[in-house]
């Protein structure tokens, strides 16, 4: 079966596929693309999203599980919060510049854990105007030897990770207080990956995701997980 065989239930063919995708990542940070053929590989759909949006995949795929605590790393998500709800965060939002895009899709599902989106616009519509693009971050361990400081949205990227960036200054510990309050002030949209093979691209600049927390039921679920970035101008 071929890839865009695979897609058609959610997309049309050419230029309509490729201005739906746009305006979805644009006006949600995400795309919700259903249930895709598990005939077809993870990779093979990056590759295939990769080609319709102009990017390129970046890394390989990576398998996500959830673990009981102290089964693994401290410096993972998994090792911090283990079944606990998973914080909203930008992906790798370390790194000077974070994977653009990721595809998250079920290998093995459930329907009582919730995968949460919410598009940065949301943040900055509840603070001072300007606040964000003041706001520096720096990461919490040296890159190459290094420290610098991380804008909290610089030109396209808005990044935000309370495991591994820290509040440099007043207006980005402002906004860490935001994010960190309970009840959220957000609502953010909710993708339930309850079916093998389905899967969400997210929009890795502009929308942050994190998931509620997993009970006793929903253990064995299981992701995959690939990156893509922008393909270079030549």
């Amino acid at each position: 079966m071929s890839l865009w065989t695979a897609l058609a239930h959610s997309w049309t063919h050419g230029t309509e596929r490729q201005m739906n995708l746009a305006n979805q990542l644009s006006e949600r940070g995400y795309v919700d693309l259903g249930r895709i053929d598990v005939g077809v590989s993870t990779l093979e759909l990056a590759r295939g999203l990769a080609d319709v949006i102009g990017a390129r995949v970046c890394a390989s795929v990576d398998t996500l599980t959830t673990t009981a605590p102290g089964t693994k790393p401290l410096n993972t998500y998994g090792g911090n919060y283990a079944l606990s709800r998973l914080p909203l965060h930008t992906d790798l939002a370390h790194w000077a510049v974070p994977p653009r895009y990721l595809i998250l899709r079920c290998v093995v599902g459930s329907p009582d854990v919730v995968t949460h989106v919410v598009h940065q616009r949301e943040i900055a519509r509840l603070t001072p105007i300007g606040l964000i693009d003041r706001a520096l971050l720096r990461p919490r361990r040296r890159l190459d030897g290094r420290m610098f400081l991380l804008r909290m949205r610089h030109g396209s990227i808005f990044r935000w990770d309370s495991l591994f960036l820290e509040p440099d200054n007043a207006e980005a510990r402002l906004v860490r207080e935001l994010l960190a309050e309970e009840p959220s002030r957000f609502v953010p949209d909710e993708v339930v990956m309850d079916q093998p093979g389905k899967a969400i691209l997210i929009d890795n600049w502009s929308a942050m995701h994190g998931r509620g927390a997993v009970p006793p039921s929903a253990v064995s679920r299981r992701l995959e997980r690939v990156y893509l970035e922008d393909q270079p101008n030549d």
